[in-house]
């Protein structure tokens, strides 16, 4: 398989992360969307848009949740990162929400004050953005847990995709998150989250 997307974006390194984690080989291929890749990346999703996931089978997948939504149900069931019904998957899903809440709230946040011109920025709409992405990391803190006992799992990889790309993107945002902080500690000292850490480019 081949995955497309940016070094920064928490959407491409979840993908990224589910795909090692389920022991899938896959090529990753760096785009800037921003930049001179906008045309070749439109050929695969005309949106414009990463991540998006080529299939063995040559399908140009798109958007974070049906990547995963394939990934799942393609996996294995002892691989599969989500449990498969009932209050746990809810549960699971919940948190997901919240991480991605988060994290599309922090890329609007970075095209606000990062991309956009100083002249058209809006400081009420950069203050309603950061306020969600900080309560969303509250309701996110108040979530996150990893039991020593228990395997990695999806809500896990989806919060500490978001509190990292925070980290990067918006430092100042995150404040005091002990369990958070813990979290993606203890997860980005495997070589999977170490790797693909977010960088700024």
């Amino acid at each position: 398989m081949i995955l497309y997307g940016g070094a920064l974006s928490p959407f491409v390194r979840r993908v990224a992360l589910w795909l090692t984690l389920q022991d899938r080989p896959f090529e990753r291929r760096p785009v800037k969307v921003l930049a001179s890749d906008f045309d070749g990346i439109t050929a695969l999703n005309p949106l414009g848009r990463v991540p998006v996931l080529v299939t063995p089978e040559g399908d140009s997948l798109i958007e974070t949740s049906a990547i995963i939504d394939y990934l799942e149900d393609t996996a294995q069931p002892a691989k599969r990162l989500l449990p498969a019904t009932g209050p746990s998957r809810r549960l699971a899903l919940q948190q997901i929400g919240y991480a991605n809440g988060i994290a599309e709230k922090g890329v609007a946040l970075v095209y606000e004050t990062i991309r956009r011109p100083t002249q058209f920025h809006w400081p009420d709409w950069q203050q309603r953005l950061s306020l969600q992405v900080r309560n969303g990391l509250d309701a996110l803190e108040a979530q996150a847990d990893w039991p020593d006992d228990s395997p990695l799992c999806g809500p896990t990889i989806c919060s500490v995709s978001a509190y990292d790309f925070i980290a990067v993107a918006h430092p100042g945002l995150l404040g005091s998150l002990p369990r958070l902080a813990a979290l993606s500690s203890r997860a980005n000292a495997l070589p999977a989250f170490a790797d693909s850490y977010p960088v700024m480019t």
